[in-house]
């Protein structure tokens, strides 16, 4: 299988997970590869517990995209998989995944069934970015139970089916939808840059599909947690104001650009709750 698929898997303090996710590959006779984008703590020295592994550590966080770009031109396999840090394959989804792939050439990117650690569903399926869903998003409104299906729509999770856009935690994609899209683009630093890729496949015939005979865990943004909400709602703004300017019409840009400033107001609302909670 080595020929076959290489893993492509980008690491930011990730040390709290990366182990878990490294022990599901060792057995694997697949290609590993982990550019890790700076870490501050213990990750690569964990890292490098793997021999098997190929490491680039970056001098300095260079974002998603880019990372991942710096190995995809280096890769000669026929499919490339982009495994989070946190998330860990279960049983036998990589050989389901591949042999899924080889039997249907016109799907070009395959998603796994995600799953929580307590062996829940992670909702994963969503179209793709719109004027109202965003909206909600930034407001925060999309997390009540009224506004949570007009962004998260209730999909049948246990079928096999092509879906709108998938979450970019765990991706299997094939090498030809890089040769005719493109890689990333390293506007995005982070968020909406799997979403991008997505969107310019699907343009240029690409079928995406969900595959829940294939399963995933997922811890969830264990490393991005770590980030100042503020400057986290910075990165998702910008990501999210590209992602506009890129696929949707001047006057949806207008009209989202107010809603952008006013998304820094719950952010502050976190910092100052968890301020009051390391106070008392």
């Amino acid at each position: 299988m080595m020929d076959k698929i290489t893993f492509i898997i980008v690491t930011w303090n990730s040390s709290g997970t990366i182990d878990g996710c490294l022990k599901r590959l060792e057995k694997l006779k697949v290609e590993v590869w982990v550019v890790d984008n700076n870490s501050s703590d213990d990750t690569v020295s964990k890292v490098k517990e793997y021999p098997q592994v190929k490491l680039i550590k970056n001098k300095s966080n260079l974002g998603f995209a880019t990372a991942n770009n710096v190995v995809l031109k280096k890769v000669i396999s026929e499919f490339v998989f982009l495994l989070n840090p946190d998330a860990q394959l279960v049983g036998a989804a990589l050989a389901e995944m591949i042999k899924f792939m080889e039997k249907n050439k016109d799907v070009g990117i395959l998603g796994p069934k995600l799953l929580n650690p307590d062996g829940s569903l992670q909702r994963e399926m969503t179209p793709f970015p719109g004027l109202l869903d965003q909206i909600l998003i930034l407001l925060r409104l999309h997390r009540l139970p009224w506004f949570r299906n007009l962004v998260y729509p209730n999909y049948d999770y246990n079928k096999t089916q092509e879906a709108p856009h998938l979450m970019g935690s765990a991706l299997l994609v094939r090498k030809e939808v890089f040769e005719k899209v493109g890689a990333f683009d390293e506007n995005f630093f982070l968020w909406f840059e799997e979403t991008d890729l997505e969107k310019r496949a699907k343009e240029a015939g690409f079928k995406i599909i969900y595959y829940p005979k294939a399963q995933v865990k997922h811890l969830r943004s264990t490393s991005i947690k770590k980030i100042n909400p503020l400057k986290r709602q910075a990165i998702w703004n910008k990501s999210l104001r590209y992602y506009f300017k890129k696929h949707k019409s001047r006057l949806e840009q207008l009209i989202l650009e107010p809603f952008i400033y006013i998304s820094f107001l719950p952010a502050l609302l976190l910092v100052v709750k968890e301020k009051i909670r390391l106070r008392t």
